[in-house]
């Protein structure tokens, strides 16, 4: 884990958040997740609890992988990732709000493997991660923040081996509830940017050279429907 510092919080993880232009671009989402971090899980517990083992069923481990969660918010993922996959191999977790990075260090503290797991400030436009380093790369429940998400699947795509997964989960507004919902929460969520079609993710994954592997839709809540890409890097 990252050793704290005496300097500003922000400094307390590997930061790539230096640029102005990214802090602007990306400010309604950190002020948002800023402000409901503590009450995250509680708040939005049916559906995250429906996204993570929709996750956990997809992925198939040998233990040892390297592994990017992006947009890894309080990691839970991550903790799930060792406890019930028996993940053994290099984690990097990133997220864009300190406060909620503040959360996912307190709940991996104890995490035997620690020295292979990183937690960072990052977004999915710039972090840390090398070329063709990663196994699997876990996007959850974040696409729809994103104002540039060709940009970040660019990204994923950078850092994933030859072969290596994209597992991308987010709102599907083929479901016309959630097409409702998308439309109330650009009003409501400033750090929500906007909803996808499946048509519209297939799309964007295709022109960013994936291969699709799998997919499926499904009801996270009676509200929300939720898609699942599994995609590989060509």
């Amino acid at each position: 884990m990252p050793r704290k510092t005496k300097s500003k919080k922000t400094e307390k993880y590997p930061s790539y958040l230096k640029d102005q232009k990214t802090k602007k671009v990306y400010k309604n989402v950190i002020e948002e997740y800023t402000s409901v971090a503590r009450m995250y899980e509680d708040k939005w517990k049916k559906y995250l609890a429906s996204t993570e083992a929709a996750i956990l069923k997809q992925l198939k481990l040998k233990g040892n992988e390297t592994i990017v969660d992006a947009g890894c918010g309080t990691g839970s993922l991550i903790a799930a990732l060792r406890e019930k996959k028996k993940h053994r191999g290099k984690i990097l977790g990133f997220d864009i709000t300190p406060a909620m990075l503040d959360l996912a260090e307190a709940r991996l503290s104890k995490d035997r493997f620690n020295k292979t797991l990183q937690l960072e400030l990052a977004h999915c436009e710039n972090f840390s991660a090398k070329n063709n380093s990663v196994d699997i790369v876990l996007c959850s429940n974040v696409f729809n923040h994103l104002p540039h998400p060709e940009k970040a699947l660019q990204e994923f795509r950078r850092v994933l081996k030859k072969n290596g997964k994209l597992i991308l989960v987010t709102l599907c507004n083929d479901y016309p509830s959630t097409k409702i919902a998308d439309w109330i929460g650009r009003i409501l969520y400033k750090g929500h940017h906007r909803a996808h079609s499946s048509a519209e993710v297939d799309a964007l994954l295709k022109k960013q050279k994936f291969t699709i592997t799998d997919f499926k839709t499904w009801k996270a809540t009676h509200i929300l429907g939720v898609m699942l890409f599994e995609a590989k890097k060509r």
